[in-house]
């Protein structure tokens, strides 16, 4: 097995250099925009432990109706902004997207737009098996679906409600068929989910899915995050030495999120978000719109900016969203690591159901 120090060495020689293009504006920082995280409704149809837990979020709360929430039309203009000045990937997330009426149509109107964007789409599966094939002829290139836990009571308690890893299984597996590139993404909390750490990667293994396992974070101030629930990248990959070596890639492209390995062996690889643990800040290459409308530059931001007044003029808002890139400076993850009994935002940071993940 190699260890996480010769992964540190080789992540610095491979490293992508980041390439400059016309349209480029770098922050404050030198990071340059590149990937899109587009919310397109709050609601969920789950309360899973980190983002909406059941304690809080009940049967009663409400989330904003559909005419609440930006047009297909208003977000479609947003990313027509974001485009204009270096945005080459865009995901789609919520809440639970799939949720949202229309989703198709809008999927292909973005493709129309943007013929060469990588459009992504984060699930948590409970619709994919019947809507990917439509999903998938509309224009959408990949899905990264959420799979805590095989076992179905352990899979109950993260989710917080009735849920059938099976039912996921099968989703990805319909995903693939139609076409679709297919990761599933894990979220590891000590005490709760560690039991299928293991369990996660044989079945990903034996699939050929990518799996990407991503540490308990502190977004928002409703999960209850102590930083003694968080499962270390490092700590994950020893638990996967019983399936055997693990080998390092490098970097694709600059501000890649995960750490990415491979099956010694084979063409199946595994991959960890280390946000907590392993900071990422300076490469961070992600702004986020909540489905309301706010730009959060920033996962763990505290406000974002509201961008309804400038989809209320018809003037291209593509100078105005590079400007507010232009001021961008967040590292909060890295303050968190320098400074973990102190404050890395001075304020509480957004819920993540609200801002996208």
């Amino acid at each position: 097995m190699i260890s996480d120090s010769t992964f540190a060495l080789q992540d610095k020689e491979t490293l992508p250099d980041k390439v400059s293009k016309a349209t480029d504006v770098a922050d404050r920082r030198g990071r340059f925009l590149r990937d899109l995280r587009l919310s397109i409704i709050d609601r969920c149809n789950l309360r899973c432990q980190y983002c909406l837990p059941k304690e809080l979020f009940g049967e009663d709360f409400h989330f904003r109706r559909i005419d609440e929430l930006l047009s297909y039309e208003q977000l479609a203009r947003i990313v027509d902004g974001f485009v204009s000045f270096g945005v080459e990937k865009v995901r789609l997330t919520g809440g639970e997207p799939l949720l949202r009426p229309g989703l198709d149509g809008f999927i292909a109107q973005l493709r129309a737009a943007h013929p060469t964007i990588d459009l992504a789409l984060t699930t948590n599966g409970l619709r994919l098996e019947a809507m990917a094939s439509a999903l998938h002829e509309a224009g959408l290139d990949r899905v990264n679906i959420s799979l805590d836990a095989l076992d179905a009571a352990v899979a109950e308690r993260m989710a917080g409600r009735a849920f059938s890893p099976q039912r996921v299984l099968l989703a990805a597996e319909a995903a693939r068929e139609a076409g679709l590139g297919v990761k599933l993404n894990a979220v590891i909390k000590r005490g709760v989910n560690e039991s299928e750490i293991l369990p996660l990667a044989r079945a990903s293994f034996e699939r050929g899915f990518s799996l990407r396992y991503i540490e308990y974070m502190d977004v928002g101030t409703t999960n209850g995050w102590r930083r003694e629930d968080v499962m270390s990248g490092a700590e994950i990959r020893e638990q996967l030495r019983e399936l055997g070596e693990l080998e390092p890639l490098p970097a694709k492209v600059f501000g890649e999120v995960a750490r990415r390995y491979r099956y010694v062996g084979t063409d199946v690889e595994v991959g960890f978000i280390e946000s907590v643990s392993a900071p990422f800040c300076g490469s961070c290459t992600r702004a986020r719109v909540s489905a309301e409308g706010e730009l959060f530059t920033c996962l763990f931001a505290s406000k974002g900016v509201d961008l309804k007044p400038l989809l209320a003029s018809e003037e291209d808002i593509g100078p105005m969203l590079r400007n507010l890139w232009l001021h961008r400076d967040d590292q909060y993850s890295e303050t968190r690591t320098a400074h973990p009994h102190g404050a890395g935002s001075s304020n509480a940071p957004e819920e993540m159901w609200r801002l996208g993940g």
